[in-house]
């Protein structure tokens, strides 16, 4: 930590010199403004950015013509969370059609970024989205409820044998994903920049465990489009009602898993977090007696079924792990 000596200059005005590094970072001179404000603790808070919008953290990448456009998405889409706000497409030649493509999937699949320039050798792209408008909790609680909704559409579409229903719900992943992918950008501008700690309102650390609650939450997204695509396998299969009964009672009990692990975490409840975890574990067990109950049945639907259960029981363990995630997060508050 760096102290400096407070001045006093005229009659009643008191100065203290800012550092150099800081006013180089911020990319300062002599005569521009900054503006100061108090917080709930009494800080005195120095923002470079005097209005408007922060000046853009921009990157040039070039195509490599032998590069697979999905690896280029990838690529782009690792800028995007890294924390840039303008990405600069350049070709030395003509910018392959494969790549466009790749750049407008791109624009599509997160939130924020749009098309602002384009010509024959490059194109830019431009994140308009405002990153500190979004708490970071309530993301949290939107992916939540995406994921469960995903959950529950998936078994109904597997009792039900609703093709339309299940291929509904692959296509919600996509918007969990952009929920992801935005909030692992915000958790990328707070390590670029300081002053947007302040504006999102968590603090680093805190970040660090939404992100991870947010990641799981993605992966149990994953498998409840993975369930909805053993669901579409299953359409025209008649399952058993013992099959079904137990399937069901399954899946409920890992939605209430899932639901307690969430709400644990937001709320800081260390009992209910334990809970969560000793019980994500107890369901384990049940998922050997569904397997012998699939065996002493005729069908195609066993392979199914039990890939089915596995994704269940996946999710119940990555509920465990942002119930975990709750319990940490309340020690780093308590620490604080």
């Amino acid at each position: 930590m760096e102290t400096r000596k407070i001045q006093k200059t005229g009659g009643s005005t008191y100065i203290v010199s800012l550092p150099k590094y800081w006013v180089a970072g911020a990319k300062l001179k002599e005569g521009d403004s900054v503006s100061m404000s108090v917080d709930s603790a009494g800080t005195l808070v120095v923002d470079p950015v005097t209005g408007g919008r922060r000046p853009a953290v921009s990157i040039e990448v070039f195509v490599d013509d032998e590069e697979n456009s999905l690896h280029f998405l990838r690529r782009l889409i690792g800028l995007y969370v890294t924390g840039y706000d303008e990405i600069v497409v350049r070709s030395r030649g003509r910018i392959p059609t494969e790549t466009r493509t790749a750049v407008r999937d791109f624009t599509r699949r997160v939130i924020g970024p749009q098309i602002v320039e384009e010509s024959a050798s490059a194109i830019t792209i431009l994140d308009v989205a405002d990153h500190s408008h979004l708490d970071m909790r309530k993301i949290l609680k939107r992916m939540h409820l995406m994921a469960r909704s995903m959950h529950g559409d998936a078994i109904e579409a597997m009792v039900e044998g609703n093709a339309e229903l299940a291929a509904d719900v692959v296509a919600r992943d996509d918007e969990v994903d952009r929920l992801y992918w935005f909030m692992s950008k915000q958790q990328g501008m707070m390590m670029r920049d300081p002053g947007m700690v302040r504006k999102i309102g968590v603090s680093v650390p805190e970040a660090t465990y939404y992100l991870s609650a947010s990641k799981a939450l993605e992966r149990i997204a994953d498998h409840a489009a993975r369930i909805a695509l053993r669901a579409g396998a299953l359409a025209g299969e008649k399952l058993p009602e013992k099959v079904v009964a137990e399937a069901r009672a399954y899946s409920a009990t890992v939605v209430s898993v899932l639901d307690r692990s969430v709400e644990s975490m937001l709320k800081g409840d260390l009992k209910v977090a334990n809970d969560v975890v000793d019980e994500a574990e107890t369901l384990r067990g049940r998922r050997e007696p569904f397997m012998r109950l699939l065996m002493d049945q005729k069908g195609r639907f066993a392979v199914p079924l039990t890939l089915i259960m596995e994704s269940l029981e996946r999710t119940a363990l990555y509920s465990a792990d942002i119930a975990e995630i709750g319990i940490n997060l309340a020690g780093n508050h308590a620490k604080a």
